[in-house]
């Protein structure tokens, strides 16, 4: 096993009768930091460190029937996953890429090779994927303030606000 993308293997086997060939290419990673700039007179800015981006790494996949994958069912399954945010293991080998945990947030399709009756033969696939991160659960700070006591004042009903009575 090459590795994994959730529960989708990518793979090159072949059993002297049947195979399979699911791999990817142009693997990129990317990452950054969020720095503050202070201006200075007379002196270059200061930065400050405040934190650090979500990781993201991108992809591409040829999706082929001859190579034992439907095409179709899992550019199905991938935009499954996109539409309701599944978080997906990453892993090169039995290793996760960085922190491991993903989430697709968008892909690019390419319907490469339809037969006649409209079967897809071959779909190349660009995903773009973002580190998915637990932290917001973790640092969250409730403040709660007690409402004050708010007194009602009765107004007579003839009270014109802005009138200016002499």
């Amino acid at each position: 096993m090459i590795g994994k993308l959730g529960d989708i293997p990518f793979e090159v086997s072949f059993d002297g009768k049947n195979k399979k060939i699911l791999n990817f290419t142009d693997l990129k990673l990317s990452g950054g930091a969020n720095y503050g700039k202070h201006t200075r007179k007379g002196q270059k800015p200061a930065l400050e460190f405040i934190d650090l981006n979500t990781d993201a790494l991108s992809f591409k996949m040829i999706l082929r029937s001859d190579f034992g994958v439907d095409p179709q069912e899992l550019l199905k399954k991938l935009n499954g996953y996109k539409n309701i945010g599944e978080v997906l293991g990453f892993t090169l080998g039995n290793e996760p890429v960085r922190t491991g945990e993903y989430v697709i947030t968008s892909y690019n399709a390419g319907y490469e090779y339809i037969t006649n009756g409209g079967k897809v033969r071959k779909i190349d696939v660009s995903l773009t994927l973002e580190e998915y991160t637990k932290e917001l659960e973790n640092n969250i700070e409730i403040i709660i303030k007690p409402k004050k006591e708010i007194k009602k004042k009765i107004v007579h009903k003839d009270f014109n606000q802005g009138a200016i009575s002499r």
